[in-house]
């Protein structure tokens, strides 16, 4: 059916005068007859009766009128709809993030629903390579990763990472990586996540460290409670520090400790929900260059220097 044709009949059934109502319409009345004729021929039948006495409903016009109004305005609201999800307005907005965005992207969605506050905003912890599968499967439209990111992703760096070392108070006296041959150590399992099981393994290697691995865990809580009760030691990013356990940390001043993180998407033509959400990062991170944080910094742990380095 042609809108533009149902408005035409919504306002000449109101007029009942095809001359006012091509008028108000701003068209000429052979171009006004001519939407009626055709809305005529869809239904079947005539809408209006023209004779001496004036321009009146039929039977069918009378039917289509009751209802014809409601449709329109339906119609102006889905199309009013359509252009704010085109822009970005509403809609859903699905969120992977891991340990070392914890900060960043709560602060960045809080700033984001103050905007688009009729965006859904779903937020998920996940490993890395749980994300990229998510985000091919069209479950996520961002994920926050380590970096680097697949070549399909469109990626944006966020931040920097660090392993930090995690002693039980027993160990407090080591000072190097070769202090660890021997010690125990407690690891994320390689399941859960290889990128930071295999990391570990290699800073191990740069230090030429054998590790003995007494428990694997899936989650960096986990490890930290098991150093605190003096199972072992744990290579934890510094992101996950809780200074509220008897832990001594220690800095490992290596390029095998660093990684980057970054936002990565799906490159899709049209999509203004993550384009508006990626303006909101873009903000925030440019509020942070301007105004650092000392948050960066690892303060003294209640049992040890946190600030000790070793491996220079």
């Amino acid at each position: 059916m042609d809108f533009r044709a149902l408005r035409s009949f919504v306002v000449l059934a109101n007029q009942l005068h095809f001359g006012r109502a091509a008028n108000l319409l701003h068209l000429s009345q052979p171009a006004l007859s001519k939407q009626i004729r055709k809305l005529e021929d869809e239904i079947g039948a005539p809408l209006f009766h023209r004779d001496t006495a004036g321009t009146s409903l039929s039977a069918a016009g009378a039917v289509l009128a009751k209802d014809a109004e409601d449709l329109l305005a339906r119609c102006g609201e889905a199309f009013l709809r359509a252009q704010r999800a085109g822009r970005g307005e509403v809609g859903t907005l699905d969120i992977g993030f891991g340990i070392a965005t914890y900060e960043l992207v709560p602060r960045v969605i809080a700033r984001f629903r103050s905007r688009y506050p009729e965006i859904h905003v779903s937020l998920r912890d996940m490993p890395t390579a749980e994300q990229v599968l998510a985000l091919r499967a069209g479950r996520l439209d961002i994920g926050f990763i380590r970096l680097p990111a697949p070549d399909d992703f469109a990626v944006r760096p966020v931040a920097t990472e660090r392993l930090i070392l995690a002693l039980p108070p027993a160990a407090k006296d080591v000072r190097t990586m070769a202090d660890l041959h021997g010690l125990p150590l407690v690891v994320m399992s390689r399941e859960r996540t290889h990128y930071i099981f295999d990391q570990v393994i290699a800073l191990c290697a740069a230090f030429h460290v054998t590790p003995y691995i007494a428990q694997e865990v899936a989650e960096f809580p986990t490890a930290l409670a098991l150093v605190a009760s003096g199972v072992g030691a744990s290579l934890v990013p510094r992101s996950a520090r809780r200074d509220d356990l008897p832990i001594v940390y220690r800095e490992i001043d290596h390029p095998a400790a660093d990684w980057s993180v970054g936002a990565v998407w799906r490159p899709v033509e049209g999509e203004c929900v993550v384009a508006n959400f990626l303006a909101c990062l873009g903000e925030k991170l440019g509020a942070q260059r301007s105004h650092p944080s000392s948050s960066d910094d690892i303060p003294p742990s209640p049992t040890g220097s946190a600030h000790d380095e070793f491996g220079r």
